[in-house]
Order: C-alpha cells, then structure tokens, then sequence
C-alpha cells in the first residue's frame, strides 16, 4: 500500500500527517478513492483538520453507500480533494463520527481483516496453524507442510472461495 513519504517528493512529510494518513488509508481504498498524485500532495499540504476531514468524508461515503448511491472513485477523488483544499476542511457532526465508529471495520488493515475472517471461516486452530503470513496487499501464505484432515482441507478451499468473492 501506500507510503507516504515515498509517494510525495517532498523534504519533509509531517509525523502527524503520515500517521493519520495510515490510520485511514484503507478505509479510503476500500470507499473508493484513488490515491492519485495530485490527492496525495493535497494530503501531505492540508492546512489543518486532515482527521476530521477524512473522519467526515468517509461517514459521507458509507452514508451514500447506506442508501444505495452508486460512487464514482473519480468523483470521490475529487470531492476528498476540494474537502482538504476548503479553508477549514470538513468538520464531523456528532452523528457522523457515531456512524463512522459503527463502521469502523472499513479502517482496518488487509492483514488484520483477512486474520479475523481466517478465524470465524476456519476456527482460530485451525487459522493458527496453517496461515504464516499474511501480506500488506492482503495475499495469505499457507504453511507448506501442514498435515491436514480432508474436513480441514474442504474448510480451506471454502475459505479460499469466500475470500476471492469478498475481494472482487
């Protein structure tokens, strides 16, 4: 995924901006939202209230989604772009930031979502004993020499089938 110090040329990337940044990164992908260079570069320039403007932001987006609207990551692009460029960025109501904790599922990362579905489709064992690594991308790495029954086999192809269906 994206690491903002090497996407932006620039001399100095804020602490502060690069931690909110990774904190909603994935929720941002998962909404829609294309990183281009021109949105990153906002990210890295916003004059203030990055959080809040992505915490606003992404409880729109799930708010759209809620109701059925079809997004358009170019637009969602777009619109996240003009929210961080806008004098004070976009300030949450309450009942966004009650909307967004609901959701909070969307923030996680690849490695932390994919762990949790291995555990409820496959048994946290049975996940503990055949997955070794699961990357930032979100490929999982089987361990090669696991000796496993025929039930567990079936439960790791399901498994499989139910993760390529879950990211299509």
């Amino acid at each position: 995924m994206i690491n903002l110090r090497q996407a932006v040329f620039y001399e100095y990337v804020d602490d502060g901006v690069v931690e909110i940044f990774d904190r909603y990164k994935w929720g941002l992908r998962r909404l829609g939202v294309n990183f281009s260079q021109d949105l990153l570069e906002t990210i890295v320039y916003c004059p203030h209230n990055l959080e809040n403007t992505f915490m606003a932001f992404c409880s729109w987006v799930l708010w759209l989604k809620s109701k059925g609207e079809k997004t358009n990551p170019e637009i969602l692009s777009e619109t996240l772009m003009q929210a961080l460029k806008s004098d004070r960025g976009w300030i949450p109501y309450d009942y966004q930031k009650d909307f967004l904790a609901q959701h909070l599922d969307i923030l996680e990362s690849p490695q932390l979502s994919l762990w949790k579905a291995a555990g409820q489709q496959l048994g946290e064992r049975l996940r503990n004993r055949i997955i070794s690594d699961i990357s930032e991308e979100g490929k999982i790495n089987f361990h090669p020499n696991s000796i496993l029954t025929d039930e567990e086999k079936e439960k790791i192809e399901a498994f499989k089938v139910y993760i390529d269906q879950l990211y299509l």
